[in-house]
């Protein structure tokens, strides 16, 4: 049994079990809260994590399960896993899916907030809202309802509003330049005229082009969820990205030929050196369908080429008032 104490202005949770291999004491501002830490900790010790055919009965199982079954098939999934791998390792992962509720996911919001922007504790949250529901509909689980969609995070914001002058883009395609391997410009260079997402330009190959009509398909059978139509789309490519890469060399059979953990790390290393701290390569996106509004294309041709179905999803990308171009 652990034992919650009065610790300064605050109180702490001592866990006893020696078999426990995380932190032994935490301070939390109330004794509730303390105790509902502890709670969770123990009951991680009681129960078996052993998979089995059953319903998962703690969180911890559910997560593997997720991770191992509906997460190999999404776009994101290699970058959903990390954060979700960690919950699992986490006190969270030892509660019982019966028990969870909104005060055991206001607690690790709060304590993952002490670490990271309240847009990231968003993203993440937005995870765990899917995996419940999934847990509830698909597994069985016994969840009445689903506690992370009340939960909020103050702070977060979807708003992106990505800006780049003519000369930081200037200086952004010097630094990638500066790597031994140009397909780092390469593909910068695309997803600024383009709009394409990075997964999209990564798996590009040769014999997916017609520059003469400037046209390419685009397989997402790499990056997409599995068996669904929109994997496959028709785009029409813009005379500026027809004429860059008329001028790429045909070595291999990928247009671009990088893998996705060398293409982070290198636009992360030249964004830096450049002084955009904040910009994302998603952000390219943004700044390339905004330019293409500031060239006259209505929004049926951008739709085209971005590949959004939604005009409200169209709109969060636009942002023709800046006047890009060129």
């Amino acid at each position: 049994m652990a034992t919650i104490r009065k610790s300064g202005q605050g109180w702490q949770a001592l866990i006893r079990k020696k078999d426990y291999l995380g932190p032994k004491t935490k301070t939390f501002p109330s004794k509730s809260q303390a105790q509902l830490w502890a709670n969770a900790v123990e009951s991680s010790l009681q129960i078996s994590t052993q998979l089995t055919d059953r319903a998962p009965k703690i969180f911890q199982e559910a997560i593997d399960l997720y991770v191992q079954g509906p997460l190999q098939s999404h776009r994101s999934g290699h970058n959903e896993q990390y954060p979700l791998q960690a919950m699992a390792n986490h006190w969270i992962g030892g509660v019982l899916i019966s028990e969870l509720s909104i005060r055991h996911l206001a607690l690790w919001r709060d304590e993952r907030l002490l670490k990271v922007k309240p847009n990231t504790v968003m993203r993440e949250l937005r995870i765990v809202r899917v995996l419940l529901d999934w847990a509830r509909d698909e597994l069985g689980c016994d969840l009445k309802s689903n506690p992370a969609r009340a939960l909020k995070v103050r702070g977060a914001s979807d708003a992106r509003f990505p800006f780049i002058t003519p000369k930081q883009k200037q200086q952004l395609l010097l630094e990638l330049a500066k790597s031994k391997n140009p397909n780092h410009k390469r593909l910068t260079q695309l997803a600024l005229t383009t709009g394409m997402r990075r997964c999209e330009l990564l798996a590009m190959k040769w014999t997916d082009l017609d520059l003469t009509r400037g046209l390419v398909h685009l397989n997402r059978k790499d990056c997409a969820a599995q068996g669904l139509s929109s994997s496959h789309r028709l785009v029409p490519l813009s005379p500026k990205s027809v004429a860059l890469l008329k001028h790429y060399p045909q070595t291999s059979a990928n247009v671009i030929e990088l893998s996705i953990g060398a293409a982070r790390h290198g636009f992360d290393r030249a964004r830096k050196a450049a002084g955009l701290t904040e910009l994302r390569f998603h952000d390219l996106r943004h700044i390339a369908i905004s330019s293409m509004w500031a060239d006259g294309m209505n929004a049926l041709q951008i739709s085209e080429a971005s590949g959004h179905k939604d005009l409200s999803m169209l709109m969060r990308y636009s942002h023709y008032a800046l006047g890009y171009g060129g």
